[in-house]
């Protein structure tokens, strides 16, 4: 570019009216495009044309030139610097079994574990009680960020740099349609999940940590990959005079003060915490094992009769657990075993699959797809795919219609139920 002075650019434009005083350019692009940064919006809009020609580069190269040197003219960035204190230590170590949140005292010592549970706080309908379990959880934990949306962008950027607790609100409007951000949650649920991106003018790849603890609110449940990376906590709306005291955010001495304590107590048993292999339940395995591991840890380090508690806590919160919400895929597999139990026969007909789970009340086999129509035959084929389950031509009578043999099944139930099913598969033919 040429080298440009103050006077052949007021020449060639004219003097500039400012409603601020601006220092001026000397010779240097840089100290034009400096000098370009500190007018006024409206000023720079009517400027950025003929600067641009001048200069030899697009309005749009330009732009950016420009706006990357208003923060540091101006001396500021739009909206407020975030800021998340550490939480203060408790002056006096601290008997973990006295003070002990399970979920809250991990998040205080998440990097001690190779994962980091998400905690979703559910309700079936609003009014339930999802905010305010957030902001009894917000004081709790250490730097607290919470937020009613999040973006890839800043998720990322405020994970390695601030290592905050995440407590995400509403997250059933947001969350659901956002593959990029549901991908970025899931990678970090474990140690090490990272953002790759390429940052500054030389498209430099640098890596964002991700790994990092998260609260999800909202109603229903969470996306397939989400809900298994998650502990879920299912509240209801309270009935007339069940509350008897309510959450008053402005006096919270007493959970500040636990707060401190919790961070005391996972400080000082950090090397103990990651060495901890608890033993787990029988019915925790593979990623639900991965989820519950910190929290069984965090229970035998703080002793008393938190290793029970914790179990009894694991027995009531995973019992329960509705198999829609481990996807489709698994849904569709209790429902036909269902199908075959209730028709007591090893082989049906797909057509009668397909009508028996149109028929099953509260699922969406009924209005399936875009043309909530029940679900064809082609469409149950392409969902067993997966599964390896294919139609073939099965005996009914004097008719040979494609069905599906119970047989064929075995394997799928065997890896993706909790249950074998009712029924002798070994007279298939």
């Amino acid at each position: 570019m040429a080298v440009v002075t103050l006077e052949r650019f007021e020449k060639e434009f004219g003097p500039v009216k400012t409603e601020v005083p601006v220092t001026r350019p000397k010779e240097t692009d840089d100290e034009i495009l400096q000098w370009l940064a500190a007018l006024p919006p409206l000023e720079y809009d009517r400027q950025r044309g003929k600067a641009a020609t001048r200069l030899g580069c697009r309005t749009s190269t330009l732009d950016v030139h420009v706006e990357a040197r208003r923060p540091r003219l101006n001396g500021e960035l739009r909206g407020r610097a975030m800021e998340l204190p550490d939480v203060e230590l408790w002056p006096e170590s601290v008997n973990g079994a006295d003070v002990l949140t399970l979920w809250c005292a991990h998040a205080h010592g998440f990097r001690a574990f190779p994962c980091s549970p998400r905690l979703n706080i559910s309700s079936p309908e609003k009014n339930c009680g999802k905010t305010t379990a957030r902001d009894v959880v917000s004081v709790l934990v250490p730097r607290a960020l919470p937020a009613e949306n999040l973006s890839v962008a800043v998720l990322f950027r405020v994970v390695e740099r601030h290592r905050p607790t995440v407590l995400a609100d509403e997250c059933d409007t947001w969350l659901r349609d956002n593959e990029e951000l549901r991908g970025m949650l899931n990678a970090g649920h474990r140690r090490g999940g990272q953002a790759l991106r390429c940052e500054g003018e030389t498209n430099e790849v640098r890596a964002f940590n991700v790994f990092a603890p998260v609260v999800l609110c909202g109603i229903g449940t969470l996306p397939g990959t989400l809900h298994d990376r998650s502990i879920v906590i299912r509240l209801e709306r309270a009935k007339p005079g069940e509350l008897s005291k309510r959450f008053d955010s402005r006096r919270v001495e007493p959970e500040k003060e636990l707060c401190q304590k919790l961070a005391r107590f996972m400080a000082d048993n950090t090397a103990r915490l990651e060495m901890c292999d608890p033993e787990l339940p029988d019915g925790a395995f593979n990623r639900l094992a991965d989820n519950w591991r910190p929290l069984f840890a965090v229970a035998e380090i703080a002793g008393g009769d938190w290793p029970q508690r914790a179990a009894a806590a694991f027995f009531k919160l995973t019992s329960g657990d509705d198999v829609d919400a481990q996807g489709i895929g698994t849904t569709l597999l209790a429902d036909i075993r269902q199908v075959f139990e209730n028709a007591g026969v090893d082989k049906l007909p797909s057509a009668t699959v397909c009508n028996s789970l149109a028929e099953i009340e509260g699922r969406e086999w009924a209005e399936w797809g875009r043309a909530r129509k029940p679900i064809s035959t082609h469409q149950l084929a392409k969902l067993l795919r997966r599964f390896h389950v294919s139609p073939r031509a099965i005996r009914v009578g004097d008719e040979t219609p494609r069905g599906y043999l119970l047989a064929d099944f075995t394997e799928a139930f065997a890896r993706y139920l909790s249950e074998s099913p009712s029924l002798d598969c070994n007279s298939a033919t």
